[in-house]
């Protein structure tokens, strides 16, 4: 409720977001459950969060971070359920293990802007930035959760307001 009354307010986001992908998730035993649970905190900061504070490092930061640490590391029982499902979430919006930038910048078949769309509604994601981002920092693995790190602080320093930026490179370079 607190998000619907004060959306602007950014701490909220960030606990509720935690709370879903870090505590929720780790009561439940079957990884399937867990990823439900890390991924409405991911949806909860990509779709939700950003929409209401565009301009807020910290949203961005978090995002990464959870891709970076939750999704990325070792420390949960179920990362490799986690990596697993994510990696076959991208090898189908890709259409295959790499994203070929031509056909998402310029599609020229129907599966092919079926996936640019999904891209863009599901995931927030745009492919034009996904190039610059991987031209700049990459080649980027992009069925790997760290590369989604670096995508969601390189939006955050588009972005974000001037503030809270160092959060943003260290995500990136970490």
């Amino acid at each position: 409720w607190i998000t619907k009354l004060e959306p602007t307010f950014t701490q909220v986001w960030l606990v509720q977001a935690w709370n879903m992908a870090y505590n929720i998730s780790v009561k439940f035993t079957d990884p399937a459950d867990r990823w439900r649970w890390v991924q409405r905190g991911i949806e909860l900061l990509r779709d939700d969060a950003i929409r209401y504070n565009p301009k807020d490092a910290m949203i961005y930061r978090e995002l990464a971070w959870f891709f970076q640490h939750k999704m990325g590391q070792d420390l949960d029982d179920a990362h490799r359920y986690y990596k697993t499902a994510w990696a076959r979430e991208m090898t189908q919006a890709f259409g295959g293990p790499r994203p070929d930038y031509a056909e998402l910048l310029h599609p020229t078949t129907d599966d092919a802007r079926r996936r640019v769309e999904l891209l863009r509604t599901r995931y927030k994601m745009d492919p034009q930035f996904m190039n610059e981002v991987d031209a700049q920092y990459g080649p980027l693995e992009w069925r790997l959760p760290e590369a989604h790190a670096i995508y969601w602080a390189s939006v955050g320093l588009k972005q974000a307001s001037r503030t809270n930026l160092v959060f943003l490179r260290r995500a990136i370079y970490q």
